[in-house]
């Protein structure tokens, strides 16, 4: 039998999981769970979030969703994949056995484009490749981040690599360099 709220808590740590405190645009949920991990289609997508927000599992603030719950990434299972059942009907966060999050921050943009978790490594391979391929540094970031959060336990190394070898990139080059 399948525990609703545990499912939830799944989705919503999955989402989340390599930015527990980071605000997320809508419109980013709704194309994680639809195009990137092929979840649900768009249009459930978009009822989720707000059948979420309803209920209290994830709140909105200007526009964008941060999470209303802790993060659980230790019961993630690899291929977890919410049930059919998380589509028909919600049931309402339930506070009092939830740890509230007091020390929840709230960063004001909502994906950071930014290199900060990336080391001085890392952001020299942005550089060189976005000098190589004409690909805007801020660019390969994003989409770095985004192969992070869909593909889960891979480092910033690989993923920045990835996005190498998609614009055509020598491998050999660049494994060299790095």
């Amino acid at each position: 039998m399948v525990n609703i709220n545990d499912e939830i808590t799944n989705l919503i740590s999955m989402t989340w999981i390599n930015s527990p405190k980071e605000l997320l645009s809508k419109k980013y949920l709704i194309r994680f769970w639809s195009i990137d991990t092929q979840w649900m289609s768009f249009s459930e997508a978009e009822k989720l979030i707000i059948e979420l927000i309803e209920k209290e599992w994830v709140k909105e603030i200007d526009s964008s969703i941060s999470s209303n719950i802790n993060i659980n990434t230790e019961g993630i299972v690899i291929g977890w994949h919410p049930p059919e059942s998380i589509h028909l009907g919600l049931p309402k966060r339930d506070i009092s056995t939830k740890k509230e999050l007091n020390d929840h921050i709230i960063k004001e943009k909502t994906i950071i484009i930014s290199g900060e978790d990336f080391t001085n490594k890392e952001r020299r391979l942005v550089r060189y490749i976005s000098a190589k391929t004409g690909v805007l540094k801020e660019e390969i970031i994003r989409r770095a981040k985004r192969k992070k959060r869909s593909l889960g336990q891979i480092t910033n190394s690989l993923c920045i690599l990835l996005i190498a070898k998609e614009q055509g990139m020598e491998m050999n080059e660049l494994i060299d360099a790095f």
